[in-house]
């Protein structure tokens, strides 16, 4: 018995002397052999004391009045203690040259609590904040037009806003890094004080539909580069077993593999008859307009202006492009309807035995392909002089441009169409596509849903009136939330999963040769919803794990590529490939780019064989090239963390081909960073820029097929202005690229010298050398 009160007695004791519990000092500090932080209780201002260093180094300001501190503990190096009146618990713990950092709210509310922290102020060590904003931001704190641009932009949500939860500050000789543990229901806000001082908060608000209520950060230490946090989060998802490298995805999926090497092409020009598949115009416009059975039918079914067009092909032998257009959509049109076939007018008609089959079976048993299938081979029994056969149909999604792109040796393509009606359409381009080791697929959404009977609607917001009415998301207010351009709601995703099977097996049911790829928008893009919709309640993290769930059954299901737009850091281990993360959307909303006087009007969405928006090129404002193109500013963070995950390339707003003041420097970009580039083409488009396009890709592709799976190791500026940079991809490749005007001598690696507006490659092993340039 007195054995063992005394070992109770000594244990006591000896927890005494590690665990300190009771009232709080003003400031306590954790210490270890890397560095030593100090945290004042009271205000939560944190300042560390790298070892070896006699500057503090700031990690988050003073906030006054934070809050009574109650039930402080401290064991070595954690430490933490209750805010009472905010109900808060506040942890800190050192490890290593690490900082943990988590806040835990307690209380069951039902209103939304808002807590500010870091709160990031200027100091003598700091030169520019290393941001996450699409593929990655080198911000110097003294730059006017990034304050304001910064400072103006407001609160950004570090979902959607950042591209990977973390930023970093350079701190001169060392960097520190911040990563958010908790992506979700964060805002960053940049502050511009009077004195042209940046400054930088970051908020989390508890919600009330989440069952625990956590926010924390990983802050730490790290080398003087500017890619090293970076590093550092690919080391952090690395630690949690959340990387998921590209080898390993084609293991599950042995497709995706085409995509290393692979120049990313949007397709126009679906519609079943373009107007390069008349042979000759007047001859047809002169049979159209005649008096057989046929021709009547079509005609009386063609609208005003399409009869006028074909008038005045009759009476030319070198119609313009435009009354071609016109036509070949009115015709296309006919040739979509279920009823197109009259039996009485093809009698007379010689008919292949495949179209026989066709019209012998009832029109209701025909899929959407067989119907667009039979109608034209009809129309091609009835004008076949004067037609291709229908196999050859088709503008930007046609067989003769695949050809095109085969005889200019473009060997692999990722390539995607604007409806999976074009696949409906042209299903032999399909065949073609896959025949010659393209991906090809469609694009599709899930991110709004409209009214059945909405006018102006899209076919991805269609499903049905139950799901309209049940499957909108509830904002906290109650209100709905509205969708995309205010157009009827975003779609839960947490309901929308046996429609999106509907939807994709249909589509796969009705190809006779099946897409091998699927492009699905939004989902990656970061903006995640928390829903307080009664019959299907979510948070951001609910939101989020389902809209990976379809993608995913997707790729699963149907063993398709898959991809997204943006590529936000939570959808990179599901993802193939993403488009929007080397240059996302720009100008949305600039009154600018939408008006037509304006020479930064970027187009509108006609014509449909290729629409302006995407095929216009026009200048860029100076100030979006200073933002998203100057190198000085670019850093290829996402590329040093997922380069060897996730194929990334531009959005399919901000083209390659479409800034024409940004085509050179984005082209180096390209190659430096190791991302393949994305074209919007057509016939004409591709003929237009067919020779840039070969160049570009003899450099590229090879390479990318080579290195397009393996990490990105490092980054550096090799000149003080930052123009002439350096990539280094493992002990493979390390490419050079001179964004400047004058040539460049590089002291390493023998003298080599990359010329200006240049990119030189350099194998580590053999010391080959290739050389892309742009002028």
């Amino acid at each position: 018995m007195f054995g063992s009160r005394f070992y109770i007695l000594f244990i006591g004791i000896l927890l005494l002397t590690v665990i300190n519990v009771g009232a709080a000092p003003e400031t306590v500090r954790l210490s270890n052999g890397a560095w030593t932080v100090d945290i004042a209780t009271q205000s939560l201002a944190v300042n560390a004391y790298p070892v070896r260093s006699e500057t503090a180094v700031p990690i988050s300001a003073a906030q006054p009045g934070f809050g009574d501190v109650v039930e402080f503990a401290q064991d070595n190096n954690t430490v933490s203690w209750r805010i009472a009146d905010r109900f808060l618990t506040v942890r800190f713990e050192l490890i290593g040259e690490s900082l943990s950092v988590e806040f835990v709210h307690d209380k069951q509310a039902s209103d939304t609590i808002r807590l500010t922290w870091p709160v990031i102020e200027d100091s003598e060590s700091l030169l520019a904040y290393i941001l996450p904003l699409f593929e990655g931001s080198y911000v110097p704190k003294d730059d006017v037009t990034w304050q304001d641009f910064l400072a103006e932009r407001g609160p950004i949500n570090t979902t959607a806003g950042l591209s990977m939860p973390f930023w970093g500050l350079d701190l001169t000789d060392r960097t520190l890094t911040y990563i958010l543990t908790n992506p979700f229901n964060n805002q960053i806000r940049f502050n511009k004080t009077s004195s042209s001082e940046l400054g930088m908060q970051v908020s989390h608000t508890f919600t009330p539909n989440w069952e625990q209520r956590r926010y924390g950060l990983h802050i730490s230490l790290g080398a003087a580069s500017p890619v090293a946090p970076a590093k550092q989060y690919r080391h952090w998802l690395q630690q949690n077993a959340e990387f998921v490298s590209f080898a390993e995805k084609i293991e599950k999926t042995p497709a995706a593999e085409k995509l290393l090497g692979a120049a990313h092409v949007y397709l126009w020009g679906g519609k079943l008859l373009s107007q390069y598949d008349v042979t000759d115009w007047q001859t047809f416009a002169i049979r159209l307009s005649g008096d057989s059975g046929v021709a009547r039918q079509i005609w009386t079914q063609l609208n005003a202006e399409a009869q006028k067009a074909i008038r005045e092909i009759a009476q030319s032998a070198h119609p313009s492009k435009y009354v071609r257009r016109v036509v070949s959509r009115a015709i296309s049109e006919q040739l979509e309807k279920p009823d197109f076939y009259n039996p009485t007018l093809w009698t007379e008609i010689p008919l292949t035995s495949e179209t026989e089959t066709l019209i012998s079976r009832d029109v209701s048993t025909l899929s959407l392909t067989e119907v667009y299938r039979r109608n034209c081979l009809l129309f091609s029994a009835a004008f076949s002089d004067p037609l291709r056969h229908p196999d050859e149909w088709g503008d930007g999604f046609s067989v003769k441009l695949l050809e095109q792109f085969a005889e200019n040796r473009l060997d692999r393509l990722w390539l995607g169409v604007d409806s999976w009606q074009d696949g409906f359409r042209h299903p032999t381009a399909v065949a073609k596509a896959k025949e010659l080791g393209y991906l090809v697929g469609p694009y599709d959404s899930y991110h709004s849903i409209h009214h059945p009977n909405e006018k102006d609607t899209w076919e991805t917001a269609q499903f049905d009136l139950t799901l309209y009415e049940t499957g909108g998301i509830v904002n906290a207010d109650g209100t709905m939330s509205r969708g995309f351009k205010k157009k009827g709601y975003h779609l839960s995703p947490l309901v929308a999963q046996p429609y999106v099977e509907n939807r994709v097996n249909g589509i796969v049911d009705q190809m006779p040769s099946d897409f091998n790829t699927w492009f699905i928008d939004c989902d990656a893009y970061g903006e995640l919803y928390d829903d307080y919709s009664t019959s299907h309640p979510a948070t951001q993290l609910d939101d989020m794990r389902a809209r990976l769930a379809r993608i995913s059954w997707i790729r699963d299901t149907h063993n398709m590529v898959v991809g997204s737009e943006g590529g936000a850091a939570y959808s990179a281990a599901t993802l193939h490939f993403a488009h929007g993360m080397t240059v996302p959307v720009i100008g949305w909303g600039d009154p600018d780019m939408k008006s037509k006087t304006s020479p930064y009007y970027v187009g509108g969405y006609w014509p449909p064989e290729g629409p302006a928006v995407h095929i216009k090129q026009v200048p860029l404002k100076p100030n979006y090239l200073y933002h998203y193109y100057d190198p000085r500013f670019r850093l290829p963070l996402y590329q040093i963390v997922f380069h060897d995950s996730v194929i990334t390339t531009h959005h399919w707003g901000s083209g390659s081909l479409k800034f024409e003041n940004a085509i050179g420097t984005l082209a180096l970009l390209e190659q430096l960073y190791n991302i393949p580039p994305l074209y919007h083409l057509n016939m004409a488009e591709f003929s237009k820029h067919k020779a840039w396009i070969k160049r570009h890709y003899a450099f590229f592709s090879p390479l990318h097929r080579h290195i397009g799976g393996q990490a990105m190791t490092d980054f550096e500026w090799l000149s003080n202005d930052r123009q002439v940079q350096r990539a280094e991809f493992g002990d493979a490749v390390e490419i050079y690229a001179n964004f400047g005007t004058d040539p460049f001598k590089h002291k390493g690696h023998k003298g080599v010298i990359i010329m200006g507006r240049s990119v030189v490659a350099r194998w580590m092993d053999t010391g080959k050398i290739e050389v892309f340039s742009v002028e």
